[in-house]
C-alpha cells in the first residue's frame, strides 16, 4: 500500500493547493528562512503537521506543533518561530466564517454552543477518524487530474463534521458553533487578541468583518478613543511587561510588541514615559518603583 504521508512529505513536486469558492486547502514545505516572523489571516485555518516543528506565539502564550499534530488557529495574528532541523511540511485547510455558517445551517440547524472557547489556538483530539480523513485527501496532491469543486466542498464539510463529533473537542466545537451567532466579529475580542502585532487598521477592520469607516466608528463608540492611539498604548504597556519580566534584547521586545523597528519603538516609548526602554529596564533592575 502507498504511504501517501511519506510520499507528500518527501517529494516536493507534490506540493499543491486546491481552491473552491472562498475555500482553500494546500500542502506546502514552509519556505520561511527567518527565525521569527509575524503572520495574520482573516480566515480560520486548520493545520495537520506532516513533519517538522513550529511554535506559534499569541497573547495566550506559545503553542508548539510537531509531526502528527492537528490544530485550529483562529483568525488573527501570531508570531511564528521556525525551527530548521527539518522542513515544516503541513496540510492546511483555510475556512472563512461564511462557509462555516452555511455548513452549520445545513447540517446542525438548531445546535448552540454550551460553553466558552477562549483559546486562540486549539489542539484537536483525534480518535482516528481525523487522521483517516487526512489520509483520504493526501492522494489529491499526487494526482495529475483536476479535482471537482463539488468534491472539494464535500471534503471541507467532512472535515468540519469530524472535528465537531470527535470526542474531546468540546471547546473547538463550541467555537465553531459560536461563529453562527456573530454577524461581525466582536471588536473587543479581536483587538485584545491582536494588538501586539504589526498590523494595519485595514487588517483589524478585515478581522472584524467591517469596512474601515465602520470599524473606526464602532471602535470609537466602544473605547472612546481612536484605534491608532489605543493600539500604541496597548503595545507600550505590553513592551513594559516584557522589559520587566525578561532579559530579551530591546530589538526583540520591539518585535514581540508589534513595532515596525527598534528606533520607532524607542522613540514612542520615550515620548510616553520620558525615558528610553534601556533606562526603564535599568530602573526596574535597581528596584526603583517609578510611575511611568
Amino acid at each position: 500500500m502507498i504511504n501517501y504521508y511519506e510520499l507528500v512529505k518527501n517529494n516536493p513536486q507534490y506540493f499543491r493547493q486546491f481552491s473552491c469558492k472562498d475555500l482553500l486547502f494546500l500542502n506546502y514545505d514552509c519556505p520561511v528562512t527567518v527565525k521569527k516572523a509575524t503572520k495574520w489571516s482573516e480566515y480560520h485555518y486548520i493545520y495537520y503537521v506532516l513533519s517538522g516543528k513550529k511554535t506559534l506565539r499569541t497573547t495566550d502564550g506559545p503553542v508548539t506543533l510537531t509531526d502528527g499534530n492537528i490544530a485550529l488557529i483562529k483568525k488573527g495574528a501570531c508570531i511564528i518561530e521556525q525551527f530548521f532541523e527539518q522542513p515544516f511540511c503541513v496540510v492546511v485547510f483555510i475556512i472563512p466564517d461564511s462557509f462555516i455558517v452555511s455548513f452549520l445551517n445545513d447540517c446542525l440547524p438548531g445546535e448552540q454552543p454550551t460553553g466558552p472557547s477562549n483559546r486562540l489556538i486549539m489542539s484537536v483530539n483525534d480518535d482516528g477518524r481525523i487522521e483517516s480523513f487526512y489520509q483520504s485527501i493526501i492522494p489529491y496532491f499526487a494526482s495529475t487530474e483536476p479535482i471537482p469543486e463539488a468534491l472539494l466542498e464535500l471534503k471541507f464539510k467532512e472535515l468540519l463534521l469530524n472535528l465537531l463529533y470527535s470526542p474531546g473537542n468540546e471547546e473547538l466545537r463550541n467555537y465553531i458553533l459560536s461563529i453562527r451567532n456573530q454577524t461581525s466579529s466582536p471588536i473587543r475580542e479581536i483587538m485584545e487578541a491582536n494588538y501586539a502585532y504589526n498590523l494595519t487598521l485595514e487588517a483589524y477592520a478585515r478581522l472584524t468583518n467591517r469596512s474601515i469607516s465602520s470599524f473606526k466608528r464602532d471602535f470609537q463608540s466602544l473605547y472612546q478613543t481612536t484605534p491608532g492611539r489605543w493600539v500604541i498604548d496597548k503595545k507600550l504597556e505590553h513592551a513594559k511587561r516584557l522589559l520587566m519580566q525578561s532579559d530579551d534584547t530591546i530589538s526583540n521586545v520591539a518585535f514581540d510588541s508589534g513595532f515596525e523597528n527598534t528606533a520607532h519603538f524607542s522613540r514612542l516609548f520615550k515620548q510616553k514615559t520620558g525615558i528610553t526602554p534601556m533606562e526603564f529596564r535599568k530602573r526596574v533592575a535597581e528596584k526603583e518603583l517609578i510611575a511611568v
